[in-house]
Formats: structure tokens, C-alpha cells, sequence
């Protein structure tokens, strides 16, 4: 028997909604090992085999677009969600630990055929709230990928549903379940995101009826889908997006001007109708501002040189197709005119 905490099960819920709305975005979850032998399966959960140890990740997603002259890109997604604290130091820290150790791992043939199974790794950090400081300035250097999610407006209803999935009103927030219960969970949450139920142990079922789980899977639905963007060909944006959005087709070109207001980003079109919503680490606006503090002129400086032009990936089946996002300079020299 394990404890387990509304913490630990938050995280897990984030972890899942994330995975399943980058479907969109050119990912496809790692459910199983199978015959790869990097991965392994353990009464917990899943594994990435390390040089030094094997380390318990079960968010895992391979990018199915494989680029020339690159191992296959496999990112190891964790997340947290305190939502009145931001993730720090230690955190990254692990992570760091994590990804360096699983990139020095790999798997020889027998001999006398020389053959490796590897992948490029890439880490991605979740947060419901922020970063500190210093955690992200660690991340940054250390190639840990920070994604917060607090301030997109679009993706709130999410974060929402989770609060609410946990709200037990049984007293402490705290559950004994059976050992692999995390593990159960997930497939539970995973076969209802996909539309279908997840093989249990029905002896242990009971285990989850204190959740809240069906506005969590509404929410996630309705959302539908994010996509990834990549300012500066360095800082990944999570593009939630808004509700004319969903169901409708994106063109492979759009201008977009790009608004912030105290809730957080905003992609628009040339008529000020809304695209996406998405988050940004502040410690990468901090590297734009004068004393911690975005002036109009920094912040347009931020949107020539990071913001003028980006790509994400959208995947529907097999076809994949390259979204470019312009910033529309007509609007952006009229604004900047405005604040010389």
C-alpha cells in the first residue's frame, strides 16, 4: 500500500491533458515499452533506462516528424501544479539530473552488427503557476524547457477542472490505494481522454470515485487540441487555442498581432479577433526590461526581435503540415510610430 496526494494526482492530471492536447502538435504518447530498450515497465509505471539508473517518467511522447541527420526526438514531459507556489530550484534541478543521465544511455546490437537505439531527449516542465527566478534561469542554460500555463486564458478552464477533480470533501487530502495506483489512474484517464475505458483492476475501482474526473475530461475535449511554437528558435509557446478556433481550419500563413493584457498573451488576426492564448516564463521578458520592469519600448523590441516570425507543427492522421505565424508589421510599425 502507497499514499498517495491531491498533489501528486494534480500534476498527473496536467501531465495527461498536456499529452493528449499536443496530439494536434505532432506528438504521439508512449503508452507501452514494447520492444523498445530504452523503456521499461515497473509495478509503478514507466521507466527511461539511464547510464546511471532507470528513472520513473510516464508522460512520455515521441515527435512522429523525423528530421534529417537527428535521432528521433522523444520529449519527457513532468508537471506541477501548486498553483499557489511556483516550481524552484530542486525541481529543475531533478530534472536536469533526469535528462542528462537518460542521454548517455543507450543500447548496442550484438556483435558483430553495430546498432544503437536512441533518441534525441527533450525535458519540458509544466507548471500551473511559474518559475522562480533562479529555476529559470537554470533551466535556460541547462536545456530543460519551461512551459507555464497560469496566465493562458484559453487553457484556464483546464486548471479549473483540476482544482475541482481534487476538491475531496472527505478531509485531508490524502487517499491509500493499492500499489500501481498512479499507474491505474493514468490508464483510466488516458482511456477516457481517447473515448474508451481503460482495462482495471474493478477490485480497486473504488479507489477514484472521491475524483471529480468528468468536468476534467469535458474540459479537455472542448479545448480540443495546442499547438507549439518556438520564439527565437529557443523558448517553446503551449497555443491554446480560443473558442473560433477549435474546429476550424488554420491557414498554413497567418499574421498575427501579438496583445498582452493582466490575464497574459494573446495571438490575434489583423481584424483583433482572437487565435490562441499562451504563458511566457517572465524571466525571458526580464532579459528585455530595464530594471525588471517591461517598458512599451522593451516590449516592442521583444516582439521584433522574438516574436516576428514562428512556426508550429499540426498533425491530423498522418499528414503533417508547417503553420507559419508573421507578425503584422503594418500594425507593428504603426503601433511602434505611436510610442516614439
Amino acid at each position: 500500500m502507497s499514499m498517495i496526494t491531491p498533489q501528486q494526482i494534480r500534476g498527473l492530471l496536467l501531465e495527461e491533458a498536456v499529452l493528449h492536447l499536443l496530439r494536434k502538435s505532432g506528438y504521439r504518447t508512449v503508452d507501452e515499452p514494447g520492444s523498445d530498450p530504452t523503456l521499461l515497465r515497473g509495478g509503478a509505471g514507466m521507466f527511461v533506462r539511464g547510464r546511471g539508473g532507470n528513472h520513473q517518467i510516464d508522460a512520455i511522447a515521441d515527435f512522429v516528424v523525423h528530421q534529417p541527420f537527428s535521432n528521433p526526438n522523444r520529449l519527457l514531459n513532468e508537471a506541477k501544479c501548486y498553483f499557489r507556489r511556483d516550481v524552484r530550484m530542486p525541481e529543475i534541478r531533478n530534472a536536469v539530473g533526469v535528462l542528462k543521465d537518460v542521454s548517455e544511455h543507450w543500447i548496442p546490437a550484438p556483435l558483430p552488427v553495430i546498432a544503437r537505439k536512441r533518441y534525441h531527449y527533450q525535458f519540458a516542465m509544466v507548471s500551473a503557476s511559474g518559475f522562480s527566478k533562479d529555476a529559470q534561469a537554470y533551466a535556460f542554460a541547462q536545456d530543460v524547457y519551461l512551459i507555464p500555463l497560469g496566465n493562458s486564458r484559453f487553457f484556464a478552464p483546464i486548471l479549473n477542472a483540476i482544482r475541482l477533480a481534487t476538491r475531496s470533501p472527505f478531509g485531508p487530502f490524502q487517499r491509500i490505494v493499492a500499489d500501481g495506483g498512479m499507474r491505474q489512474l493514468r490508464e483510466i484517464i488516458r482511456g477516457s481522454l481517447r473515448g474508451y475505458g481503460a482495462n482495471i483492476d474493478r477490485s480497486t475501482e473504488g479507489n477514484w470515485d472521491w475524483l471529480r474526473l468528468p468536468p476534467f475530461i469535458q474540459a479537455c475535449s472542448t479545448l480540443n487540441y495546442t499547438l507549439l511554437g518556438v520564439l527565437g528558435g529557443q523558448f517553446p509557446i503551449l497555443l491554446a487555442p480560443s473558442a473560433r478556433m477549435r474546429h476550424g481550419d488554420i491557414p498554413d500563413h497567418v499574421f498575427v498581432r501579438i496583445v498582452w493584457d493582466q490575464h497574459g498573451w494573446y495571438l490575434r488576426d489583423e481584424r483583433g479577433r482572437e487565435l490562441f492564448s499562451f504563458d511566457l516564463p517572465l524571466e525571458l521578458l526580464n532579459l528585455f526590461s530595464e530594471q525588471g520592469v517591461l517598458s512599451q519600448e522593451r516590449a516592442l523590441s521583444l516582439k521584433s526581435e522574438f516574436m516576428s516570425f514562428f512556426q508550429a507543427v499540426q498533425t491530423e492522421g498522418n499528414r503533417a503540415r508547417v503553420i507559419s505565424f508573421e507578425l503584422d508589421h503594418n500594425w507593428f510599425e504603426q503601433i511602434r510610430g505611436r510610442n516614439r
